[in-house]
């Protein structure tokens, strides 16, 4: 597994319908556009947001993690319009067990499109070809049927439910684990 690769190269992808590229401080005001909305919200970790102020700060604690080798944070960019629409992460980096974690967050005007499942495709791909990656998981909270939609379509599979596993908001939520392997990938090409 080859971490180091992703952080020194800061690769982006272009797919179809999408540039992913490293997020910055610079993409506050459109981050801030769909991180305000508390529907958006409901299902990740962090509240919606009430001000710019907590957008700069969300940025900078991914900036730190970045700079920690922690995670990996792209802007998912819509072509046609050019504006930054949400994000899709590696995170979780398992070097002893060659794995990490996906994640992505949209905004709620693009749900329902396949580009949760375009951008985490990009990074899956990139995973296992260029880092090295046995194995990807994923996780989302019971009830968030979307996510565990598109886990579904890039090739995940189901593996259980975490019960009380996360705590969010000050609730403990029950989450679905999927993952995806390396030969799994491969044979599907």
């Amino acid at each position: 597994m080859n971490v180091e690769k992703l952080f020194t190269t800061e690769p982006i992808f272009e797919t179809n319908r999408l540039y992913l590229r490293k997020l910055a401080s610079s993409d506050a005001e459109q981050f801030y556009s769909f991180a305000s909305d508390p529907l958006m919200t409901e299902h990740v970790r962090w509240d919606y947001h009430r001000s710019i102020e907590d957008t700069f700060a969300l940025l900078n604690s991914i900036e730190q993690k970045f700079k920690a080798r922690q995670s990996f944070n792209w802007g998912i960019v819509d072509k046609p319009l050019g504006n930054l629409i949400g994000r899709v992460c590696l995170f979780g980096f398992d070097e002893e067990n060659d794995m990490a974690e996906i994640g992505f967050a949209l905004s709620r005007e693009f749900w329902n499109r396949g580009i949760a499942s375009e951008a985490s495709k990009a990074l899956i791909e990139y995973g296992f070809e260029e880092m090295g990656l046995n194995r990807i998981e994923a996780r989302c909270n019971v009830a968030n049927l979307g996510s565990e939609k598109v886990m579904q379509k890039i090739g995940m599979k189901f593996e259980g439910v975490l019960r009380n596993q996360i705590k969010m908001k000050n609730e403990y939520k029950s989450q679905k684990l999927y993952s995806i392997l390396r030969q799994e990938y491969f044979d599907a090409k």
